[in-house]
């Protein structure tokens, strides 16, 4: 290897001093100058060094070589480090690698002798025999190969094979010793050998014609990434953009499109192709459709995206499309939000991912976008708002909730690891949403700072002061803010958000107040809210840049709101990061408006949707009363569309399964308690959009998409129509023997499935066992896995959940967690059984499902399902106990636990209110033709005896 000599440019530890430098006509008015010294002057020059283990250590350079044998591997790291002093060891971070030797030496590697080393959590120390100075350090070392797409990792499908480096967020030290720090930037080339497969791609370019000896770049380590493998060239959807997969799939269509789509819109919208990023890359992009691993990838030229993400047949479900295309887009964005620049801290994560998912965003609606209104695209409008701004408020209400935006720096690996892995992915594009709505009702200034960051700090960290002074510098101001900072900083420097209080006035104007909502103890935070509204007279459903930013008490003064029937409606299209809630006589007035099926009509979909969503979860605080809440619920019964149902079932699922334990934990209740709401509130989409669509018509995108969730929850509610539809869908009528019927509507066959399951027991459990060997795509195969939980059999669910663990077994790596998800979510009863599967194989479980991370998702939706007293002892003992097994996931355990706690003191105080409203507001009407229409294709079906 070479020496390091003067001619070799080594970066600096010092603080850099950056300017964007532009053209004079190009300047705005007052001058912005990004400099670093000057913001950053209480930092001194160990910025980037590992500020938690070692101070006065630099590292200049790695050069890792890895070679594999089998299931392990083999590395050898030479590592040039500039010590201030020896004073103190020589410190890396290692994770799971056994250490064989070590030796250090200056001027050259003939000079490295052996030397004294400790190896303690996650730490190894090394005792240089030398003065300070520049010191090469030499270690030898093993580590197994994992098969959960974390640092060195393995998998495939039948005889399609692969090995993959993937050091995101903090992976690197399970790879080689390393300063596993965003800021530790060092030159780092690696070389692999004894490889598997003939193809590999990383990074960079190949190195002196050696196929497995790639260009050194100058990057932390976390971005480094390799894949070797024995895929097939699936397409090249634009020059020099391959995506590998299975052959004969015949999958990859919408696939490829999206891809040249998304390429192209990228290099237009960023300002920055993509084949500049790095003098050395790779000059290739390399896309691959891996069979068993769902993970973020950041590393460079590489891409690699789960198989039922990504590969669609012809006849694919709505619901995959818009989950497959959004993976798409923000995995293809993290080649720019993510590696061409990258957090300074992982506190700054949110930035990145916020500007990656902003501009996914933009690529996938233009993507589903038609001049001519294609109802066969998807409106992405309505999912980023349902799917992302309402979940993260959701999750955003929990005491388990994390501020995106800490102000301390942050080096532990777990809470990294819940950082850049939880709320913040749709907290931050939620945010990003807002602000560039406040920023101008034209122009999109926050997509137009991540072009600046992209081209004025490109390889390069960013931090959010960077961000800041990217936006003040693009953005002309205007009157809603006049500092961006000030701004933001109570959004992201404080879990919860705030709820818009609007109190109805005599003359004609209403009085707006705010406070802090959280499920747990509220805090007193200010906000300067964005407030939109609109009332039924004006109707401006599509301005959503900002009236007033409210930050103390104000009025705002309505025109012709005269009649009693007149109301406003704030928060348009439901664009802002905060709640509404109204005065009792305007929520009075908003229900009547929305029970009355043409006025219904005029209000927004996505303020139908935002209505229900604020209602249910304000009832859910305790800051309305149910009352409001459920009678807004009642008129349900009128709509159709996907916004407003998709919020409406997520909420309601939460008061289904509450209500469900309570009736179980006292026999004397209504069984049907809540199937009696499903009948009051599914009228008009039964009898408008049903549960039997015509498979020869292509209708709506949308209109698919909503049948999917509406059936799957009736469904699931025991509603009798629509299980009696589900029996008539799942048999093949044209086969002798019984068999899975092949043309059930691909969006209803979640609900078709889960109900057969179900119902039928052992039979339809049977039938779905073949079905999954007739050559389905993987995305159906796992939309069979799941109903296969919806079984009440408890043998045939103890069986289900051992299989998940199991070597041999018959599930892949990601298909083992969804499986387990899916018992625990089926019904309350398989939580006592989960819980004591998870207690007694938590080893098992980390092991085969993917690793701490998969556990920890796993935690939370359990506590989401703990629905009484019994199911939550149970937990706090397995959590609590000094031998759970839980290793570091025991604090994300905990604030699980929390979740669950919290959703028992909203058990306690409010389920009884809940039952009482519906038993008493239930107008007790029922279909005796459904339900013997039930009965009848019941006993049809399953004995075979009609004809």
């Amino acid at each position: 290897m070479a020496k390091l000599d003067g001619s070799e440019v080594i970066r600096d530890s010092g603080i850099k001093t950056f300017k964007f430098e532009v053209a004079e006509n190009e300047r705005p008015s007052s001058e912005t100058v990004l400099t670093e010294d000057a913001r950053k002057d209480s930092i001194n020059g160990t910025r980037n060094l590992i500020r938690n283990v070692r101070p006065g250590q630099t590292v200049l350079r790695y050069t890792v070589k890895i070679s594999f044998d089998g299931d392990t591997f083999n590395g050898e790291a030479v590592i040039y480090v500039r010590l201030d002093s020896t004073d103190d060891p020589i410190i890396f971070h290692l994770e799971a690698l056994d250490v064989h030797d070590v030796r250090t030496g200056i001027i050259s590697e003939d000079n490295v002798q052996s030397v004294g080393c400790n190896l303690e959590d996650g730490v190894i120390e090394i005792f240089p025999n030398n003065a300070g100075g520049i010191h090469i350090v030499v270690i030898e070392y093993s580590g197994e190969i994992n098969n959960f797409g974390k640092g060195i990792f393995q998998g495939g499908f039948n005889d399609y094979r692969y090995v993959g480096m993937n050091l995101f967020p903090t992976n690197a030290r399970r790879v080689f010793p390393c300063m596993d720090e965003l800021q530790a930037v060092a030159t780092i080339s690696f070389i692999f050998e004894e490889v598997p497969f003939d193809e590999i791609v990383s990074n960079s370019m190949r190195e002196d014609n050696n196929p497995n000896q790639f260009q050194a770049l100058q990057v932390p380590p976390h971005l480094w990434g390799m894949v070797a493998h024995n895929f097939f060239n699936i397409d090249m959807p634009a020059p020099n953009v391959i995506l590998y997969g299975r052959p004969d799939l015949n999958q990859n269509s919408l696939a490829s499109i999206a891809i040249e789509a998304f390429f192209t819109s990228y290099n237009e919208k960023l300002n920055k192709m993509y084949f500049t990023i790095n003098a050395n890359q790779d000059g290739r992009l390399h896309i691959f459709a891996l069979p068993d691993t769902n993970m973020e990838w950041n590393a460079l030229s590489t891409i690699c995206i789960w198989e039922p993400h990504i590969f669609m047949t012809n006849t694919h479900s709505m619901m995959q499309r818009k989950t497959a295309l959004v993976k798409i887009a923000n995995a293809m964005a993290r080649q720019w939000f993510g590696y061409v620049v990258y957090p300074e801290d992982w506190k700054d994560q949110w930035v990145i991912s916020g500007l990656a998912s902003h501009a996914a965003q933009e690529v996938v609606t233009d993507f589903q976008s038609s001049d001519n209104e294609d109802v066969t695209l998807l409106d992405m409008n309505t999912i980023f708002t349902t799917d992302v701004i309402q979940e993260a408020l959701l999750q955003d209400s929990y005491s388990s909730a994390v501020v995106i935006s800490p102000e301390e720096d942050m080096f532990d690996e777990v809470d990294i690891r819940h950082h850049t892995l939880g709320l913040l992915n749709i907290k931050a594009p939620a945010i990003m949403r807002m602000l560039r709505l406040v920023l101008s009702d034209e122009d999109d200034f926050v997509l137009r700072a991540g072009q600046l960051l992209l081209n004025r700090r490109t390889l390069s960290s960013t931090s959010l002061n960077d961000f800041i002074d990217a936006v003040n510098y693009v953005w002309p101001g205007n009157d809603n803010i006049d500092d961006v900072g000030a701004f933001l900083e109570p959004w992201i420097q404080n879990t919860g958000y705030p709820v818009l209080h609007v109190g109805w006035k005599s003359n004609n104007s209403v009085l707006l107040t705010q406070e802090h909502f959280s499920f747990a103890d509220s805090e007193v935070v200010g906000y300067r809210i964005p407030v939109t509204f609109t009332t039924n007279q004006q109707k401006n459903y599509n301005n959503m840049y900002p009236t007033v930013m409210l930050e103390n008490p104000d009025e705002i003064s309505l025109l012709n709101i005269l009649d009693e029937d007149d109301y406003v409606i704030f928060n348009i299209q439901g664009q802002g990061y905060y709640r509404v809630n109204y005065d009792m006589e305007h929520w009075d007035r908003i229900i009547s408006a929305l029970d009355d099926p043409d006025r219904r009509q005029e209000i927004h979909p996505l303020n139908r949707a935002s209505l229900i969503d604020d209602a249910l979860n304000l009832a859910r605080a305790g800051k309305v009363e149910y009352d409001v809440a459920l009678r807004l619920a009642l008129t349900w019964a009128h709509e159709t569309e996907y916004g407003p149902w998709k919020a409406f079932v997520r909420n309601m699922e939460f008061l289904k399964k509450m209500l469900l334990s309570a009736v179980t934990d006292n026999g004397e209740l209504d069984s049907n308690i809540y199937k009696r709401m499903v009948r009051r509130t599914i009228g008009t989409f039964e009898d408008d959009v049903s549960f039997r669509p015509n498979p020869s018509i292509r209708e709506p995108a949308m209109t698919s998409l909503t049948r999917g969730i509406v059936m799957d929850h009736a469904c699931r509610s025991n509603y009798d129509p629509c299980i009696a539809a589900a029996i008539d869908w799942f048999y093949n009528t044209n086969s002798d023997e019984p068999a899975v019927n092949p043309n059930i509507p691909v969006d209803i066959q979640p609900a078709v499935f889960c109900t057969m399951v179900r119902e039928a027991g052992a039979e339809a459990t049977n039938l779905l066992y073949a079905y999954l060997e007739t050559g389905i795509s993987h995305y159906d195969r796992l939309v069979v896995l799941e109903s296969l939980a919806c079984s009440h059999d408890e043998v045939f669910i103890n069986k289900l959940m051992m299989d998940t663990i199991s070597e041999d077994g018959p599930f892949g790596s990601e298909e083992r967690s969804i499986i387990l998800a899916a018992i625990i979510r089926s019904r309350f009863e398989n939580v006592f059984h989960v819980i004591d599967f998870m207690r007694s194989n938590t080893n098992n479980i980390r092991v085969m499902y993917g690793g701490p991370q998969k556990l920890e998702e796993l935690l939370f939706v359990l506590s989401d399902n703990i629905v009484n007293d019994r199911l939550e002892s149970n937990f706090r003992v397995w959590v609590r106990s000094n031998i759970n097994d839980l290793d570091d996931s025991e604090v994300i355990a905990i604030r699980a636990l929390s979740n669950a706690e919290i959703n028992l003191e909203w058990r306690q105080r409010s389920v009884d209110e809940v039952y009482t409203w519906i038993d008493n507001n239930d107008a007790h009407t029922f279909s005796v033709s459904f339900t013997l229409l039930f009965f009848t294709a019941f006993i049809c079906r399953f004995n075979l005896s009609c004809s």
